[in-house]
């Protein structure tokens, strides 16, 4: 591609996570929180799914840029841990939460159709 083109997609993306673990007492806990992720372009997705051979909690170590409303994290006070690569990783160490954002970020970074 020779010539330069603008394009109106924002380099960032709100990543809707919902879901929910079940406690002690088999009791069902729905949480949800915004991942905010860098948005890769087509040729740079690719490049990063190539061979299979990124894990998913390295895929979106990679994209992740901070979060919202996020309460499966807390500080030693039960506050909400601020968004770091320390409570990112604890986040992405919780059993299934790594595949969960990253189906997340696939679903929301792309062009969707509209209904």
């Amino acid at each position: 591609m020779t010539k330069k083109y603008k394009i109106v997609v924002g380099n960032t993306v709100a990543v809707l996570v919902s879901g929910s673990h079940t406690n002690e007492g088999g009791k069902a806990i729905p949480f949800k929180f915004t991942l905010i992720c860098k948005r890769l372009d087509a040729a740079d997705l690719k490049d990063a799914l190539a061979g299979g051979e990124t894990q998913v909690d390295e895929f979106v170590t990679n994209v992740a840029t901070g979060w919202r409303d996020q309460r499966l994290v807390l500080e030693d006070d039960d506050t909400p841990a601020d968004f770091c690569d320390d409570a990112l990783a604890a986040l992405l160490n919780i059993s299934g939460l790594g595949m969960l954002c990253f189906a997340a970020y696939m679903k929301e970074a792309g062009a969707k159709a509209k209904n």
